[in-house]
């Protein structure tokens, strides 16, 4: 039987080698494409457009291996049960929850890939890659000892810092210098991090600011503070906190911060949870295969395995999608925006394996 397992395991990684490979490969073409435009703006050439599209291929590899799981493993278990070797299987007296635990440790083995990817490379290339862009695209940005970017703005002055020791690995915080006609110094502002609105506006935590005036000194502290700026959105990127960028730690951390300080982390404590129900999902898109090829796709071609796989992909990803914004603009529980998506894959995994026959 342990033969036979890896066997089947290999089938389903094949399965999905090859299906992560022409997704990778068309969206990374499609990404390349959307770089173009840029290319040639400062020092940003067509090599550093390839490096920036490569370093971003790992996160591509976490967004699209849980429906990469379920076409791969429907190709592959297709193929198997094409050839009939499904059949000779079972006529041998493999039972279905024996092939079942195969395909699920094949699904168990692409989890552990995908937390990984997600709490090393994917984020960590991801943010490296963003940050030597939007350098790159704007000249004018300048970097003083590695943990800061200086941006000028008029009369503005930002010092976009980055704390890369410590428990705080997400940002160190936003400084801003504003001078005056006569370029004497008018007003300091400083927050321990920085986002952005649907308008494009600054929305800043934990703002301080002091003005400098003929008549004197003025101060104003707030929890929370919007600011127009009237900088490039991709400068912004280089001080944001972003939630597709933090390994499971830092988000933690992230949370428990914005907790601390009574702001909103409800994108936060969604992105957490429907991370960690993505990972679970995979192991769930990769059984949910099974019932399927013993089904009315034992003899189907490999055209409508792939059809099949792509709706319920889809059908995952635009459910995930639609309840982590509605999540966060109605305030419903986090817990529930990102795992109701994968309550809903395992029921009809459940239902699914229940009519196999």
């Amino acid at each position: 039987m342990t033969l036979l397992r890896g066997y089947v395991m290999a089938a389903v990684f094949k399965g999905v080698a090859l299906v992560l490979l022409v997704l990778i490969t068309v969206r990374g073409c499609i990404e390349l494409v959307g770089q173009l435009n840029d290319v040639g703006e400062g020092s940003y050439h067509l090599v550093t457009a390839l490096r920036y599209v490569l370093m971003r291929l790992p996160r591509a590899v976490f967004d699209t291996l849980p429906a990469a799981s379920l076409i791969g493993s429907l190709l592959g278990l297709g193929n198997l049960a094409v050839h009939r070797e499904l059949v000779v299987m079972r006529a041998s007296g493999v039972s279905t929850w024996q092939l079942l635990s195969a395909v699920g440790l094949a699904g168990f083995g692409l989890a552990v890939l995908m937390a990984l990817l997600g709490e090393s490379l994917a984020p960590s290339l991801a943010a490296y890659a963003a940050e030597m862009r939007t350098r790159a695209v704007h000249e004018d940005v300048a970097v003083g000892d590695g943990q800061a970017t200086w941006v000028k703005d008029g009369d503005r002055i930002l010092s976009l810092r980055r704390q890369t020791t410590g428990p705080l690995t997400y940002g160190g915080g936003v400084w801003l210098f504003e001078l005056g006609p006569d370029k004497a110094l008018k007003r300091v502002a400083r927050a321990d991090s920085a986002d952005i609105d649907a308008n494009n506006n600054w929305v800043l935590a934990n703002y301080a600011e002091t003005s400098f005036a003929d008549t004197g000194i003025e101060s104003r502290r707030e929890r929370e503070s919007t600011e127009t700026y009237g900088l490039n959105q991709d400068l912004l990127g280089l001080s944001v906190v972003r939630q597709d960028m933090l390994d499971t730690p830092a988000l933690q951390r992230y949370i428990g911060y914005l907790r601390a300080n009574n702001l909103d982390a409800r994108r936060y404590e969604i992105a957490y949870w429907k991370r960690l129900a993505d990972i679970v999902s995979v192991v769930l898109m990769t059984v949910l295969a099974l019932p399927f090829v013993f089904g009315g796709l034992r003899s189907a071609g490999t055209g409508a395995r792939l059809l099949l796989g792509l709706v319920i992909g889809l059908c995952y990803y635009v459910l995930g999608q639609l309840l982590a914004s509605g999540g966060e603009v109605y305030g419903i529980d986090p817990r529930i925006v990102g795992w109701a998506p994968s309550g809903v894959l395992l029921l009809v995994t459940a239902v699914a394996l229940t009519r196999a026959r």
